[in-house]
């Protein structure tokens, strides 16, 4: 079978591509709004991009638009907040925080605090001013890098790039001096509603060419 994007629904479309580039890791963004309100939200359209400069850029898209007959959908609270402070910090999801993350992905109005919503807790950041998420084992403070937007419909979204810069890591996930990777029970989003766990893990030694 060979498939025209063009001739798929945006539903039928998004469930093909989200079905199929699995597992994605997840970012939980936190932001604050220019106000201080607190955000929290979690995005699989997520990744690490460049090392110098140190670099994570992850997607959220747009909410479909409230005013009737609109063509253009609205940005996420997320977005808006990172667009007002230039700040964000992206946290990683554990097992053990996978239902407080969900619980984090309603579409709550601006004037909700998710941190409350889940019930996590939040900590200071060392260099900028949004909250990290005390439970998660590795944190990322972020200032903003550039933001692409792709469209104004309500199927689309953007591209947000941070640069770290300022990292925080559970000491208890430390091993002679580095992050031990095999003690973080990580979580990865599937299609649709499914999630899986990194726990089963396989190595493959690069072949040596030349």
């Amino acid at each position: 079978m060979n498939v025209n994007p063009s001739s798929l629904s945006h539903s039928e479309l998004y469930s093909l591509i989200l079905s199929s580039v699995a597992p994605r890791p997840i970012a939980w963004v936190s932001t604050l709004s220019a106000s201080g309100q607190p955000n929290l939200a979690p995005f699989s359209f997520f990744n690490c991009v460049c090392a110098e400069p140190p670099l994570l850029a992850f997607a959220p898209g747009l909410r479909p638009p409230r005013q009737a007959g609109s063509a253009h959908g609205e940005a996420k609270d997320t977005l808006r907040n990172i667009r007002e402070t230039k700040e964000f910090v992206i946290n990683v999801v554990t097992y053990e925080l996978a239902e407080a993350m969900n619980q984090t992905s309603g579409e709550y109005d601006a004037s909700i605090n998710e941190f409350e919503v889940a019930q996590i807790a939040p900590a200071p950041s060392q260099v900028v001013k949004v909250p990290r998420v005390a439970a998660s084992p590795v944190s990322f403070e972020c200032r903003l890098y550039q933001i692409l937007d792709f469209s104004a419909s309500p199927e689309s979204g953007s591209l947000v790039i941070g640069q770290i810069v300022s990292i925080h890591v559970d000491d208890s996930h430390m091993k002679q001096g580095k992050l031990d990777r095999n003690s973080l029970d990580l979580i990865g989003r599937m299609g649709g509603i499914q999630y899986t766990r990194t726990t089963q893990r396989f190595e493959m030694v690069r072949p040596k060419v030349g």
